[in-house]
């Protein structure tokens, strides 16, 4: 594929902003989205909506040339960033980093919420309202989670550099434990109460060593025609 012209001859990193801008991504809809199915570590593949919603992405951050592209090993995130990038001024290849697959539901996954509130009521309320207190059968604990999310926010922020853009590539619950790390916040919990759409960005600051939340659960591209996608840009 050819390469794109950068628009104005310059692209963002060029611009050498002080600050390094991670986005956090969410990956594109899934038939098991769409049903209300709990995925985990299964490797459920993009629907048709969700290829839709990654390549209107990758049109509204098609100027914005990312230094590292990190995707979930998980085929929904892995493909997503791929779309992105096929629409990217840049040529920073998709890396996969294993912390960033999705936390394992275990006994849960392939069910929809409904039948788990029916099979596994009393361990499901339990984990809705705190999910530090108790995984599903079989599933991974989200302190587990939480200490692979922190190995990930260092590497992530110690190779990050001012004026480059960082692209993650990832799922829901992963997401909000890696932004509650970066922010040194221990309070997941709180996390797990942001809403955090399909093909969703969240967008962070780095100014050194400060993290400052610039947008959360964005989701305008989804709704819009092309010719406005365009029009939404970030400010440096």
């Amino acid at each position: 594929m050819s390469k794109k012209i950068k628009e104005n001859g310059q692209s963002n990193r060029d611009n050498m902003r002080e600050n390094h801008r991670i986005f956090f991504i969410r990956h594109g809809e899934t038939d098991w989205n769409k049903n209300f199915r709990y995925q985990g570590s299964s490797d459920v593949e993009l629907n048709e909506s969700g290829m839709e919603q990654a390549r209107r992405l990758g049109q509204r951050l098609a100027q914005t040339e990312p230094a590292r592209v990190i995707s979930s090993p998980l085929v929904r995130a892995r493909r997503t960033a791929e779309v992105i990038m096929e629409r990217n001024i840049g040529d920073a290849a998709v890396e996969t980093l294993d912390d960033l697959r999705e936390i394992s539901f275990g006994c849960w996954e392939g069910l929809t919420v409904t039948e788990v509130k029916e099979r596994y009521a009393d361990t499901f309320e339990k984990w809705r309202i705190a999910p530090f207190s108790v995984p599903p059968l079989g599933g991974e604990s989200m302190d587990e989670v939480v200490k692979r999310s922190r190995r990930a926010a260092s590497e992530i922020i110690e190779r990050g550099r001012p004026g480059d853009a960082t692209f993650i590539v990832a799922h829901g619950a992963i997401l909000r434990a890696l932004i509650a790390s970066m922010m040194n916040t221990d309070d997941v919990d709180l996390m797990w109460r942001v809403r955090m759409d399909n093909c969703s960005i969240t967008v962070m600051d780095f100014w050194g060593s400060r993290p400052s939340i610039l947008t959360l659960n964005d989701t305008h591209h989804t709704r819009m025609s092309d010719d406005d996608i365009a029009k939404l840009v970030f400010q440096a």
